[in-house]
């Protein structure tokens, strides 16, 4: 397993409701950039790009970059895999491309013949808010206030060659 990287990877994204993750609808297509590094290389996070993913998709688009990031943590590694826990606060040493994204869930990657997979299922539930003048997301309790506004997600991602813009 590499043990630092920033990839991009097109991801097979279902979403479901926040309290019955179990009722995710059909797969739509969306582009994630995924990263590992930290200490240890122990944290992993998992960007959407907001980028609308197009008939080719044999490469990554150049001008793919980091929305919003969830922050996971590195739980179990072994040779060919590794797995992480999501985590719901940011650790203040630790920094994120984009904006924070709290969540729960748990991430494996795997590689293969040169090639990472990634495999996550997880719910996001968080209010807006700002600090220091930026917009922020924290999390929020169980059971979520407006839980309707909340969803579960699940991803089933794919390495693929990006030559990213400078």
């Amino acid at each position: 397993m590499r043990d630092s990287f920033t990839v991009a990877m097109l991801n097979s994204l279902r979403i479901g409701p926040y309290e019955q993750p179990y009722r995710a609808n059909a797969p739509t297509a969306e582009w994630l950039i995924a990263s590992r590094g930290g200490p240890d290389e122990a944290y992993l996070t998992i960007s959407d790009t907001a980028t609308p993913v197009g008939p080719d998709t044999a490469a990554a688009p150049r001008d793919l970059a980091p929305q919003n990031s969830i922050l996971c943590v590195l739980a179990e590694n072994a040779d060919s895999v590794a797995e992480f826990l999501m985590l719901r606060h940011r650790p203040a040493a630790v920094a994120v491309p984009g904006r924070f994204f709290p969540a729960d869930g748990a991430a494996r990657l795997t590689e293969r013949d040169g090639t990472l997979s990634l495999s996550a299922f997880g719910r996001h539930a968080h209010s807006a808010g700002t600090s220091g003048g930026r917009a922020v997301l924290h999390d929020i309790p169980d059971p979520a206030p407006n839980a309707s506004g909340a969803i579960t997600w699940h991803f089933q991602a794919v390495e693929r060659p990006w030559r990213a813009a400078t």
